[in-house]
């Protein structure tokens, strides 16, 4: 059953009595010392790297990420492998060397292929990408006090190397 109500019997404030509130809001705003520019505002400008990220178009990474929540998702407990569910740390790193990875490799018109996620006993994060002709390894430790590296097999070569996104995108470019 709709009901009215009578304007009477609600509070409006009169002009004066608004402006007055306004003067009074901004007067405190100024005395609190607040920044006109919040730094969490998002700027008017898009910086560049924001602009490759958009121009990316990492929807392609899905997969991976999508296994990465999956496993975040675990139960805290260990099994008897170890633990499944990666740290914090290690979660976010992987997916900060993805992304990036990402980015570098849209600028040579490439995308990160399909691979395969899991964790080390530890918490660590492992995702690989392997094809008969070569193979990509990401190790992301769990612990922050241990560099991330990259093992690549391309034929008969094979190396191990810190990572750095630009060097995934390179070795992924292997990868088919």
């Amino acid at each position: 059953m709709p009901t009215t109500t009578d304007e009477r019997a609600v509070f409006q404030p009169g002009k004066a009595e608004s402006q007055a509130w306004q003067r009074r809001a901004i007067a405190s705003f100024e005395s609190a010392g607040v920044a006109e520019d919040d730094p969490r505002a998002t700027p008017d400008e898009i910086s560049p790297e924001r602009r490759q990220l958009a121009d990316a178009g990492v929807l392609h990474l899905s997969p991976i990420v999508s296994q990465l929540v999956e496993l975040w998702n675990e139960p805290e407990e260990e099994d008897e492998y170890g633990r499944l569910r990666p740290t914090r740390g290690a979660f976010d790193r992987s997916v900060g060397l993805l992304v990036d990875a990402a980015i570098e490799a849209h600028c040579e018109q490439r995308r990160i292929p399909s691979g395969c996620v899991s964790t080390d006993s530890e918490g660590g994060v492992r995702i690989e990408w392997v094809r008969p002709e070569a193979s990509v390894h990401l190790v992301v430790p769990a612990s922050k006090d241990n560099e991330a590296y990259v093992y690549h097999e391309v034929g008969d070569d094979y190396a191990t190397e810190d990572v750095t996104p630009k060097r995934l995108a390179y070795w992924l470019r292997w990868i088919k």
